[in-house]
């Protein structure tokens, strides 16, 4: 970890004390809550589903997806009044949509899920016409389309039922129509997208053994290669590169867009909570009390982004964190007190007082240094893993390089701005503050960037916390430390999960724009961004 690591301390320019208590949750402020003035909420409309969006600048409209068979379309001309105009059915329930020009495509899950998943794209003219429906991959996750509209990238996750009994190989999905020559008649390209070129890239010319013992994790009982899951999709401006997250196993891969060819896979590593600026409160006792801890939380990004300054990428991580625990068959989840049972850890450091204050925690086990490559001295742990980090993170995109991480700063900012709201689970929409203290805290689910003014700034949704936190990136590639500069919390929205940021010379009112999906309140919120 890099001096650009240590955030927070220097940032919030004061910790908060061991055992503060708030009020009960009936005494809790309706807020909103907000530490800065770089958002400011406009608008705000119910949806049946309010989780990813996108939008088409040349019709001013916005097409909204989340799981359910329908398309949403919003009239988005006015953004401080967008307004519904029509839901479309779909032959299959949307994981995600994107578009480009007047097209647009979404990925269809099959039902069940595990099963071959289709990609369905349009175009649209105060309608939507269906130019193909196209039988891909299993699981497809999130869908983008390159930056030059050639190519239509989908994460296909892949993952097993409940049993194990079905364990479909993930892939990166390329649906292309890169023969086509631009610019392109419409009728030339419906009938490119009628019949793209269909390529789904497998892991099975990985090296496992080395990738594992470089911190790739293999999950499930089946191979490595059905254990990888690919998550969530960026891709260069210049549309020659992409980055697709595998959460489960806590990496990233990086994908020649062009030659259709995985190039490299970088393990994600590690923030260690025992150091100074990367504390976290471990315990629901209605306290707030962040605190240095023995563990190691796994990054495991969710949501990523990407930008180029100069000629040189980097990929931002929403680090959520993903225990395997809703099968039947596996898991890696266990707990402390397992593995000091077990003999895993060392027990003058892991004492009775150590493994009281962290008995509830989730960790792993599969991160164990009682074997290679962890192993100690004396075969026993100082340290357990954790999923996810509370935190983004922001990495080189040739090398995978970490270049900063969050850090505490996104507890350290509730602490202060909401505590009655700290690390609470909106997904219920009960106040019951330090909820989620023991299970992942506020989880960032995505994280995207954009440009307004002379500024670069990061956005991330939390989505426990039901938060939206702003950095200031601008100058990261030279060095600069990112900084927090705004922090909005809204009890009523709930559960951010996409978030979609329009350029000014993209947006309706020529001012930059944040559109937030708020899965669990199923709102769709719009955010002038200066």
């Amino acid at each position: 970890m890099n001096k650009f690591a240590l955030v927070c301390s220097l940032l919030l320019g004061a910790t908060f004390g061991t055992g503060i208590s708030f009020a009960k949750k009936s005494d809790a402020p309706a807020g909103p809550f907000q530490m800065g003035s770089v958002l400011k909420q406009i608008a705000s409309i119910p949806m049946t589903t309010a989780e990813i969006s996108s939008f088409m600048p040349e019709k001013k409209v916005l097409f909204v997806v989340g799981g359910e068979n329908v398309l949403e379309v919003v009239d988005m001309a006015n953004p401080a009044n967008p307004k519904k105009v029509s839901e479309v059915k779909l032959p299959g329930g949307a994981s995600s949509v994107t578009v480009y020009g007047d097209l647009v495509a979404v990925s269809l899950l099959n039902n069940p899920e595990w099963k071959m998943g289709h990609v369905q794209v349009m175009r649209y003219n105060k309608g939507l016409e269906v130019l193909g429906l196209h039988e891909l991959c299993y699981m497809p996750d999130m869908i983008t389309f390159t930056p030059d509209g050639k190519n239509l990238l989908v994460a296909c996750e892949g993952s097993p039922d409940e049993t194990f009994a079905e364990d479909p190989e993930g892939g990166i999905g390329v649906l292309s129509i890169a023969g086509v020559n631009a610019p392109a008649r419409d009728a030339d390209l419906a009938k490119a997208w009628a019949k793209p070129q269909k390529t789904v890239v497998g892991f099975n010319g990985l090296d496992s053994l080395k990738l594992m013992a470089a911190g790739v994790r293999k999950t499930g009982v089946k191979s490595f290669v059905q254990s990888l899951e690919p998550e969530y999709i960026t891709v260069a401006s210049d549309s020659k590169t992409a980055w697709i997250s595998l959460q489960e196993n806590n990496a990233l891969v990086k994908f020649d867009v062009v030659a259709k060819k995985i190039l490299d896979v970088f393990p994600l590593g590690y923030v260690d909570h025992s150091k100074p600026g990367f504390g976290l409160d471990v315990k629901k006792d209605k306290k707030i009390d962040i605190k240095n801890y023995p563990l190691r939380g796994l990054r495991q990004p969710d949501g990523i982004s990407s930008f180029t300054v100069n000629g040189k990428s980097f990929v931002l991580t929403a680090n959520e964190g993903a225990p395997v625990n809703d099968y039947k068959a596996w898991t890696d989840v266990t707990t402390p007190m397992m593995l000091m049972q077990q003999g895993v850890l060392d027990p003058v450091l892991f004492n009775t007082g150590m493994l009281d204050e962290l008995k509830n925690v989730t960790v792993s086990n599969l991160e164990r240094c009682d074997t290679a490559p962890d192993k100690t001295q004396n075969g026993k742990c100082p340290y357990m893993y954790s999923f996810g980090t509370r935190s983004i993170s922001i990495f080189e995109g040739a090398t995978g390089r970490l270049i900063w991480d969050s850090g505490d700063a996104f507890e350290q900012t509730m602490a202060k701005v909401a505590p009655d709201y700290f690390n609470w689970n909106s997904k219920k929409g009960k106040v019951k503050m330090d909820a989620r203290s023991e299970d992942k805290g506020c989880e960032p689910e995505n994280v995207t960037t954009g440009v307004a003014g002379a500024k670069r700034y990061a956005f991330a949704g939390l989505e426990r916390a039901s938060a939206v936190a702003v950095f200031d990136i601008t100058g990261v590639e030279n060095g600069t430390m990112p900084k927090i500069v705004d922090f909005y919390l809204n009890p009523k929205d709930r559960g951010p999960e996409g978030i979609l940021f329009i350029p000014a010379e993209k947006s309706p009112n020529g001012e930059p724009l944040l559109v937030v999906g708020y899965e669990y309140s199923k709102a769709l919120a719009v955010y002038s961004v200066k």
